[in-house]
């Protein structure tokens, strides 16, 4: 792995676990063991460094989000999206990439929010798509608009991640998801 990859890997744990403001390129430097002018090498800013950062990992997602479309169902895509969300929080103390900047919303470029906002927009696109998918084969109740209770459902997945890493319990994020998981029609 070269160098600027090993660099976002470690940002990412960082991002995920501290937050977008609760790192600096010192951390990287230490986590990495480089020098911190080789980093600055690699990322002029923070700014650069956190949308290099979310650039791959929406890469990695909607490549995730495809496998996931793959399912036998669309009621079965969905349960791999909760059951992504959920092995995001790690131990507890994690949040997936778009849940920790988003929280840090107030100190990213515009830039880095705008490709925050696509990401978000990708995601919940993917979710309408599986809601219709589940609609048709039956997988999934769908009473309202697909595109808008796909919102709601990132919403909510977004939302117990934050509720179980406050309460510092996975146990919150099944809790938060109940509902979610009511409406699929297992057959």
């Amino acid at each position: 792995m070269n160098t600027r990859d090993k660099l976002i890997d470690i940002g990412e744990g960082l991002i995920r676990c501290r937050g977008y403001d609760g790192f600096s390129f010192a951390d990287l430097a230490r986590e990495s063991g480089i020098r911190k002018a080789s980093v600055h090498h690699h990322f002029a800013t923070k700014a650069d460094f956190g949308l290099a950062v979310l650039i791959r990992y929406g890469e990695r997602l909607r490549a995730l989000l495809n496998m996931f479309a793959n399912s036998r169902s669309g009621g079965q895509a969905l349960l791999k999206l909760i059951a992504f969300y959920r092995e995001m929080l790690s131990d507890g103390d994690h949040l997936c990439l778009c849940v920790a900047l988003a929280g840090d919303r107030t100190v990213l470029s515009e830039r880095l929010h705008a490709v925050l906002a696509q990401t978000n927009a990708a995601t919940a696109s993917w979710i309408e798509s599986v809601l219709l998918t589940g609609r048709k084969d039956r997988s999934i109740s769908v009473g309202g608009d697909p595109a808008e209770e796909a919102w709601a459902i990132l919403a909510q997945l977004q939302g117990a991640q934050l509720l179980a890493r406050a309460a510092g319990d996975l146990t919150q994020f099944d809790v938060a998801v109940a509902t979610l998981l009511t409406r699929l029609n297992r057959y």
